[in-house]
């Protein structure tokens, strides 16, 4: 090989293989293959990714920065010298991908000092069979990475950094006093009603920060507020399972709390759409409730007194939709207390859509059955089958089918007139705030559409959910 070859070395090693595949250890053997064949190693283009897997290529910062030199016109390198070919990557895609940009492309040659290939027919066969091995042992290595994690989780033992509240102590969660007072508070602020936005500024303000530094935000509340190891459970994910053990540290809260912060986080994720604003940031109790039947935008408070479609303030709709506040609160009130008194009708349809899976399943398995039951009886004109046969198999099917006709016939559910009283006492009451009033509608009012143009108000009803 022609003694003025230039080189680059790249060398990686993951966290597993510190001890056998060190970087001083790859570079000592680098340096003596280039010395025995004449090759001239650049030390600006020595790159090393220490502590990284070879899974993915776009993850190891100092690969893509060889690959990026070496697409330069010329290249400042006219080779890449790796330890071994799964060095350069594991995963056989990557491989095959940056070789040919390598070779088409930049005129430059992965060599791997302990792999000598020669630039033959089988030596293509070789190499692939070599990149298939290495990625076979990342994969292979994870899965037993992963058994090894699940059966620590089995056991209930601690495998990952220590959450807000807590310290470690011996491989065991300890609680940290004042961050304890801290989730405690958090977990009664919520049940006494205040958003999730409102208990983090309170945490904002009372100083309270993250191990890491960082001020707790919605985001960390609400973890928080889910997190079971404040009930004195350990929880482990993985490829989407989750797996809960009792752990041996003393819990923060109490079973019957923590299992009546989950209902109300269900109803809280239900009620508020994503990104909508917490209560206590509401200017009047309709805004965020009441929108646009021409755009579907909110509605916003205008002049202090007046509520207007919010994407035509902005030229985005052509309906102003302008109706005094006023006028609209009287007019939901007087549709509520109709509807308590059950003096409309109501029309019902799925807004969830497993509900309206399960609704439309129910529905095609009865049919199937009906089918079954016209095949049947035309099996039986023909002779086909028994009367016993017939008989048999006809109440088998109705026996089915029944349960599905009930789903089916079952009468639309309507509101609780209790529900409806509640809300309204809650809107007529003079001592009630903006955020009591706003949390009271949206527990029953899933959605209000306002039409100026046509002056009509739609209510939809949100069933079986209190707020």
């Amino acid at each position: 090989m022609d003694p003025v070859t230039r080189a680059a070395c790249y060398i990686r090693v993951s966290t597993e293989e510190q001890t056998e595949f060190s970087p001083d250890a790859q570079q000592r053997a680098l340096s003596s293959y280039a010395r025995q064949h004449g090759l001239a190693i650049l030390p600006e283009h020595i790159y090393i990714d220490a502590g990284l897997s070879g899974r993915r290529a776009e993850t190891r910062p100092a690969f893509m920065a060889m690959i990026a030199a070496a697409k330069q016109k010329p290249p400042p390198f006219d080779c890449i010298l790796v330890h071994r070919f799964d060095r350069f990557a594991r995963s056989r895609e990557d491989s095959i991908v940056y070789k040919s940009i390598l070779r088409r492309q930049c005129g430059v040659q992965v060599i791997s000092i302990t792999e000598h290939l020669e630039d033959d027919k089988m030596s293509l066969i070789l190499e692939a069979m070599l990149e298939a091995m290495a990625e076979y042992y990342s994969i292979n290595l994870s899965d037993e990475v992963r058994k090894g994690m699940t059966e620590k989780a089995r056991r209930g033992q601690l495998q990952t950094a220590p959450p807000f509240g807590y310290r470690v102590r011996e491989n065991t969660l300890v609680p940290i006093p004042q961050e304890a007072l801290v989730v405690r508070e958090i977990y009664r602020r919520f049940l006494a009603g205040q958003s999730m936005a409102a208990i983090a500024r309170w945490t904002q303000q009372a100083g309270a920060l993250t191990h890491r530094g960082n001020p707790l935000d919605s985001r960390r509340v609400r973890y928080i507020l889910e997190n079971p190891v404040y009930l004195g459970t350990l929880r482990w994910r993985s490829q989407g399972q989750t797996m809960t053990v009792e752990g041996t540290h003393a819990p923060l809260i109490d079973p019957d709390q923590f299992q009546a912060v989950q209902q109300r986080l269900d109803r809280y994720t239900a009620c508020r759409p994503k990104h909508s604003r917490p209560p206590e940031e509401h200017k009047h109790w309709l805004t965020g409730l009441v929108r646009c039947a021409a755009c579907g935008g909110g509605l916003i408070l205008s002049q202090g007194k007046y509520l207007k479609c919010g994407r035509y303030a902005k030229g985005k709709c052509t309906a102003s939709q302008h109706i005094p506040a006023r006028d609209l609160e009287e007019a939901i009130l007087a549709r509520l207390r109709a509807d308590s008194a059950a003096r409309t009708p109501f029309s019902a349809r799925w807004t969830d859509q497993n509900q309206a899976q399960t609704h439309q399943a129910a529905a095609q398995a009865l049919a199937a059955l009906e089918r079954k039951l016209d095949r049947l009886r035309q099996a039986y004109l023909c002779g086909a089958e028994s009367p016993q046969e017939y008989k048999a198999q006809k109440e088998a099917l109705l026996h089915q089918a029944e349960p599905l006709r009930r789903q089916l016939a079952a009468p639309p559910p309507v509101p609780d007139p209790g529900d409806l009283n509640r809300v309204i006492a809650a809107l007529d009451d003079p001592q009630a705030d903006t955020q009591a009033k706003h949390r009271a509608a949206q527990g029953v009012l899933a959605d209000c559409l306002w039409n100026k143009t046509q002056k009509t108000l739609r209510l939809i009803y949100r069933l079986n959910l209190k707020e």
